[in-house]
């Protein structure tokens, strides 16, 4: 019987130790780690998933889409859909460019993680990306997902859509040509820009070789990126535009001033510079018609250091241009303590200085647009999921670089360029545009020395002369066989203009003849006069036609024709301005072999200076530019006809 207490009581206490170790138990997890294991069981029965947000598509400035988002379902089934939410976890996202390499640098394109690489695609990213979502969902025994009503969710923010100031048509326009350009003329690539002078919107940019970018990873790093931005070029005679226009912003040079081109050659300490065609005396506004080198070196040397560096930086060399695509090179052009005794020389012909294609159009564009350089844009707005306009980019002035009346000037002089000069194969019929032509060797760090056949070729003009609607360039990395910008850029840059001003759906035609209609012709003060024509006529025909205009004019030398005149029939004489015959045959004068009394030419314009030595049978050397300071020999010096009269100038070279 004791025993059997004994095994009663035994058992008791087990089960009491049992009891009290399930209620123990049941408290710690009931009420000291109630939390941790509520949070475990709904680790257990729920699931967070992440929402994606719809990237924000890319379009053109008409609103068409460059890039742009497609889903692809999942076969994950979720069941109990009273809401949405969860379903919208399950859908794929994949990055569609419907162009293929149509614009393929300009967009970039996304990595696998959804986030932009390269481009509009990265330079936007955070716009387009939006933000994600993410919904908990219920989980069965069977480990399936299932929504809720009651459980937490955030939807996502899909992404804004990015409207780029490049137009689809002008884009293929222009990559289409610049394809066929460089497959004829077998060359490595090129570079293609349309712009919009007054506002700075790209319409077009291309890149040739391109890449598609919905198979980027296809394709080397290098071709994928935007060479219009990221790539230095020494521009070569496209650069003569800026000693063109700060000689005339500075007035150190007008239109009819004339320049020794030495017969093409240009002699700079062990060097030699030298004109593709050999020229003898031109006027400043043939020297940049016919791109020559040596009148844009005494150009140079008349400016000096100070003032050519100076318009190189306010034109925005040397600087990014503000354009918003990752990737943008600054351009090399050296501090003034860097420069050699050649430098100033070579870089007015373009050489010793560097810069992107963009600057080298942003350059034009401020020639367009009446003097003002302005920044390039290429997003004109951003439009949210939703439809309303978030952000709206207007056109920013940088800086006014040459006044509005000497790029008027400039802009005549470059029609010259295609009229008559090297840039005749870009003429459109019926439309009067401008432009210059560069063509610039490749320096090889190897030999140290220029490639005679490695090229880049170009062409950057703008059309109308007046008044701008569209900037145009176009550059040829090593066309086959050395052709030069004329012959390689030019017909390409004709090709494009013809096309985008005769496409339907453009409105550049119109933009381009509302323009001309809407000129008004200057009109003369009320005390200028248009001088007459009096070259040809005899000494005393050319007094009493000047007499009757009333004008003051002088008539130098002997003869009894006039063979040359200052200013030039046409122009507009200036208050108090005066008219200069020159009367003496010196063709004739310098082959009788007679001696000739040296004239005064200390005071003159050095263009009447050099026509007065020339009408006394001498041979001028000119050193720089502006008005004349001294001569050699002196006034009234009796010297042999032909020989040299050296005139030293205000701007000395």
């Amino acid at each position: 019987m004791k025993v059997f207490r004994a095994r009663l009581i035994f058992v008791q206490v087990l089960l009491g130790l049992g009891v009290l170790t399930v209620l123990s138990r049941l408290f710690v997890v009931q009420i000291i780690h109630a939390k941790e294991y509520a949070a475990q069981s709904r680790r257990q029965s729920t699931g967070r998933r992440v929402i994606r947000a719809t990237r924000g598509a890319i379009r053109d400035r008409r609103g068409r889409a460059l890039a742009a988002n497609t889903s692809h379902a999942q076969p994950t089934r979720l069941r109990n859909t009273a809401q949405q939410i969860g379903s919208n976890a399950s859908v794929r996202q994949k990055r569609l460019y419907p162009h293929g390499e149509l614009a393929g640098a300009v967009l970039g394109y996304v990595g696998r993680d959804g986030y932009g690489l390269g481009g509009a695609e990265f330079a936007f990213d955070e716009k387009l990306r939006g933000e994600d979502g993410w919904a908990i969902l219920q989980r069965d025994g069977r480990n399936k997902r299932y929504s809720r009503i009651g459980l937490p969710h955030k939807k996502p923010i899909n992404g804004s859509d990015v409207y780029l100031t490049l137009d689809l048509w002008v884009q293929k326009i222009a990559r289409n040509v610049l394809a066929q350009t460089t497959a004829e003329l077998n060359a490595r690539g090129g570079m293609c820009i349309v712009m919009d002078p007054s506002t700075g919107h790209i319409l077009a940019m291309v890149n040739e070789p391109g890449f598609n970018p919905n198979e980027a990873g296809r394709y080397p790093l290098a071709q994928r990126k935007n060479r219009c931005i990221s790539y230095n070029y020494e521009p070569g005679s496209t650069f003569k535009v800026i000693p063109a226009a700060s000689a005339l912003q500075e007035k150190t040079f007008g239109e009819h001033d004339t320049l020794d081109g030495n017969n093409g050659v240009f002699e700079i300490y062990d060097q030699v510079i030298r004109d593709h065609t050999p020229y003898g005396y031109l006027e400043f506004a043939e020297a940049l018609a016919y791109s020559s080198n040596v009148c844009f070196a005494r150009i140079a040397n008349a400016l000096g250091n100070d003032r050519l560096y100076k318009y190189a930086r306010d034109f925005g060399l040397g600087a990014q241009t503000g354009i918003v695509l990752p990737g943008e090179e600054n351009g090399i052009v050296h501090p003034i303590n860097r420069w050699s005794g050649r430098t100033r020389v070579t870089m007015a012909i373009g050489q010793e200085v560097s810069a992107t294609f963009l600057q080298m159009i942003m350059v034009f564009a401020a020639i367009a647009d009446d003097g003002v350089l302005r920044e390039p844009l290429i997003y004109d707005k951003v439009v949210s999921a939703e439809g309303e306009i978030v952000e709206r980019v207007e056109p920013r002035a940088v800086r006014r670089v040459i006044s509005a009346t000497v790029a008027s000037r400039l802009r005549r002089l470059l029609s010259l360029v295609v009229e008559k000069g090297t840039g005749r194969r870009a003429a459109v019929s019926g439309v009067e545009l401008g432009g210059k032509t560069g063509t610039s060797q490749k320096y090889d760090r190897e030999s140290g020395t220029y490639s005679s056949d490695r090229l880049w070729s170009s062409f950057i003009g703008f059309v109308p002369v007046e008044r701008p609607v569209l900037v145009c360039g176009v550059l040829i990395d090593e066309p086959e066989g050395g052709e030069a910008g004329g012959s390689a850029a030019a017909p390409a840059f004709r090709e494009i203009i013809q096309q985008i001003i005769s496409h339907p759906e453009l409105e550049f035609a119109e933009k381009i003849l509302r323009s001309q209609e809407n000129l008004v012709p200057e009109k003369p003060g009320p005390t200028s006069v248009t001088i007459p024509l009096i070259s040809g006529l005899n000494r005393e025909g050319a007094a009493a036609l000047l007499h009757s205009y009333d004008i003051d004019f002088e008539i130098i030398g002997s003869g009894d024709t006039i063979l040359h005149q200052s200013p030039s029939a046409g122009e507009v004489l200036a208050d108090n301005g005066r008219v200069i015959g020159y009367a003496n045959d010196f063709r004739k004068q310098s082959l009788a072999g007679n001696a000739v009394r040296v004239p005064n030419c200390v005071g003159k314009d050095l263009r009447d200076a050099v026509n007065v030595v020339n009408v006394k049978g001498l041979i001028p050397y000119v050193n720089g530019a502006g008005t004349v300071i001294r001569q050699y020999p002196t006034v009234g010096a009796l010297v042999e006809a032909s020989a040299v009269c050296t005139l030293h100038c205000s701007f000395e070279g």
